[in-house]
């Protein structure tokens, strides 16, 4: 098997939906000439314990080259959450010719993935990487969404200031340590700020000192929190909270931004209701734009979007906008800046000189098995 089959599960090529971007097959798109259409990688977890996001991703960069440019290749590498096999799937990206990535999905695989991309000189604009660690850097890694340090102070600034609480627990997931460690620092740091207390931090995955995630929730509740906080993706954080729904002092629960996907509230049912998890995507949102991408999104999969799909929609929209007004001879990477700013169907995306943004947050609550947007 070669480097290439390794990684890339399928090709999809985008079917004619009409145009949003009004991006046709022109030659600044073309770039690799007429007989051979312009590639996209999709670098995800396609498989796995987080594929939730992975495959979202996938359908949400599918229907934005089916509507923006058909003639755009979408070539999918299932990265298998495997940082350490980074060197070789960047090998892939680059023998397959593609010209940009939607991707990686998480902040661990990105760790792995960004220094072995910046010495290829992929452009990746990731969708759903926030770890703060990768903030401030020069180099070929974009992303459309706001870094941990945001989403924590947001969502630690909620619970002291609106609800009142003041001693809280952590578990984290330290499987995707890049994430999860920097959003549990960023959170940790907000909360003394607020003159609150963090009466427990505990860690499950590899190199942690229990050997699982049960053992670091027992360790947790010992200490007695009047607020839970799961790090994690949402089948680890539904199973956490089943565990504890008849605790005899079960402690109110937020979720990272991680968690936010269907497969948190089909998973955990009545005992994740009530949750809290902040994030960038307005389920409530009436823009215009948003509502024609969530019904063509419907008709498309047969269900509603989320945060990922949303978010992914609009980074390959972002990429190929930018790949159609490229100036001859120049780097994608120039011309990402260049524009800078670019329409989300909710929200704008600006990027700064180093290919961060901050997006607008919203808290939200997991009531009658949705998420509901409630007042900051």
């Amino acid at each position: 098997m070669n480097r290439a089959t390794a990684f890339t599960r399928r090709r999809w090529l985008g079917a004619a939906a009409g145009s949003l971007l009004g991006v046709g097959a022109s030659p600044a798109l073309l770039g690799c000439g007429p007989s051979r259409p312009p590639r996209l990688a999709l670098v995800a977890g396609l498989t796995g314990p987080t594929s939730d996001i992975g495959v979202a991703l996938r359908n949400g960069a599918l229907l934005a080259v089916a509507q923006s440019n058909p003639a755009v290749e979408l070539v999918e590498f299932d990265d298998r959450q495997r940082p350490d096999q980074a060197a070789e799937l960047a090998d892939a990206v680059q023998a397959a010719g593609c010209v940009a990535v939607i991707g990686p999905a998480t902040s661990s695989m990105a760790a792995g993935w960004i220094p072995q991309a910046e010495r290829r000189k992929l452009l990746s604009v990731s969708p759903t990487v926030t770890s703060h660690d990768f903030a401030g850097q020069d180099d070929h890694f974009f992303r459309i969404c706001s870094t941990t340090r945001q989403y924590a102070r947001h969502s630690a600034l909620h619970a002291v200031r609106r609800h009142g609480w003041r001693r809280f627990a952590l578990v984290r997931d330290d499987s995707n340590h890049a994430y999860t460690r920097s959003w549990s620092e960023h959170f940790i740091a907000a909360v003394r700020g607020e003159g609150a207390v963090v009466v427990a931090e505990t860690a499950y995955g590899p190199g942690t000192p229990h050997d699982g995630a049960e053992q670091a929730l027992a360790a947790a509740l010992a200490s007695g929190p009047e607020t839970l906080v799961i790090v994690a993706n949402a089948r680890d954080t539904a199973l956490l909270a089943q565990a504890i729904t008849h605790h005899p002092k079960r402690p109110a629960l937020i979720a990272a931004e991680w968690a936010a996907t269907d497969q948190l509230i089909l998973g955990g049912g009545r005992a994740v209701e009530g949750v809290l998890v902040t994030q960038f995507f307005d389920r409530d949102s009436q823009a215009p734009a948003y509502l024609a991408f969530a019904q063509a999104f419907q008709t498309r999969f047969g269900r509603m979007p989320g945060f990922a799909e949303t978010a992914a929609y609009d980074a390959t929209r972002i990429v190929l906008q930018a790949l159609a007004e490229r100036r001859r001879d120049e780097p994608l990477k120039a011309t990402l800046l260049r524009l800078r700013r670019f329409d989300g169907v909710q929200n704008a995306i600006v990027f700064d000189d180093y290919g961060d943004c901050d997006r607008p947050l919203y808290v939200t609550e997991v009531r009658q098995q949705r998420f509901m947007t409630v007042p900051a």
